[in-house]
């Protein structure tokens, strides 16, 4: 990221950015089908029917779908992050308070997919036959969540979205789907 002294951030080359076109689209594709996002869709059934709930999982993802689209533009414009984006608005100094809460919703989202994640292994270890104490998928995904975090997005998407992770992100969602339905 490049900064000028006036506080304006300067955009990055094209050539010069390390998370191209198939970078984002394995991310985001990945990111915005799975188990965490059908559980927090299923949390609306008791209240809603199923077919509601259907219908505000798919307006709730297409509303959140294009606010990132359109933050998205900006980012793949200048080649900026979202949080340096808020910089000329902001300062670096007021900048700090959205990227702080962004970190803290990133700790919460991350500890709620872990015991998604965790109950859905164990779910399966059951109905496997593997009577396993719950709380060591917790530890296993956890380590595993930690790790990916450690290695950085560039070595996550490029060593395992892009090459296989996308089929098995694309491959589960469709089998969730049949089942729900």
């Amino acid at each position: 990221m490049q900064e000028s002294p006036d506080s304006v951030l300067d955009p990055i080359a094209k050539d010069q950015r390390s998370f191209g076109f198939h970078d984002c689209f394995a991310l985001w594709s990945s990111l915005g089908v799975g188990l965490l996002v059908l559980s927090a869709g299923a949390l609306l059934v008791p209240s809603l029917s199923f077919g509601m709930a259907c219908l505000a999982i798919v307006l709730g993802s297409a509303v959140g779908a294009a606010l990132l689209a359109l933050v998205g533009v900006i980012g793949s414009d200048t080649g900026l992050p979202t949080m340096a984006l808020l910089r000329p608005a902001l300062g670096i100094r007021g900048a700090v308070a959205p990227t702080i809460a962004k970190l803290i919703q990133l700790i919460g989202w991350g500890a709620f997919e872990i015991i998604v994640m965790s109950e859905a292994t164990d779910a399966i270890a059951r109905s496997a036959g593997l009577d396993l104490p719950a709380s060591i998928w917790t530890v296993v995904w956890g380590v595993l969540v930690t790790a990916m975090a450690w290695g950085g997005p560039l070595t996550i998407v490029r060593r395992f979205l892009r090459t296989w992770g996308i089929w098995l992100v694309t491959g589960s969602a469709l089998w969730l789907t049949y089942q729900a339905f």
